[in-house]
């Protein structure tokens, strides 16, 4: 739902932007602070909006865009296949790390598509429609996203999983 809200005719959408590198107010403080400055950096609205920008560039104004409601939807499936299986009585008792590593895998994955779609796409799609003037403007990455660092640790936990299962099935032959 959240999805084809996001796609429906009509929504303007809202992409975080800066001034380039040549452009004359680049560098230029807008708001002098006692030991603090405010740069210009707004939000682009895109007034009816094609479906490729729909699809491809991030929304600020909903915070949720399709690539967001994606991950959200795969991930969902996947925690609904792992629930059943997840309980004091039953755990050890199957082998769900395929599920835990798809987990992992979904996050790093769509980690992956959040880069490409950032790096060609939605910069040089802000770029040509704001004729050199502004540039997309992404903060939170610090060399990958959380995504990956998160979806890295979940394999791990993932790898854990299947090895306590091993071991518990093991134990039960011995006795």
């Amino acid at each position: 739902i959240m999805a084809m809200g996001a796609l429906s005719v009509g929504s303007d959408i809202y992409v975080p932007v800066q001034p380039t590198f040549n452009y004359p107010a680049y560098d230029q403080p807008f708001k002098y602070y006692p030991n603090a400055e405010i740069k210009i950096a707004g939000e682009f609205r895109i007034i009816e909006p094609g479906f490729l920008q729909k699809l491809l560039l991030p929304n600020s104004f909903i915070e949720f865009d399709v690539l967001g409601c994606l991950l959200l939807i795969t991930l969902s499936i996947i925690v609904l296949k792992l629930l059943p299986h997840v309980h004091s009585q039953a755990l050890l008792k199957k082998d769900i790390s395929p599920w835990i590593k798809a987990i992992g895998w979904t996050l790093i994955i769509f980690c992956f598509l959040d880069f490409l779609r950032i790096f060609f796409y939605a910069m040089p799609e802000i770029v040509r429609i704001t004729n050199h003037e502004f540039i997309f403007r992404r903060s939170g990455y610090v060399v990958f996203p959380l995504q990956f660092y998160t979806g890295l640790g979940i394999l791990w936990v993932g790898r854990l999983y299947k090895n306590a299962f091993r071991l518990k099935q093991e134990q039960e032959l011995t006795i």
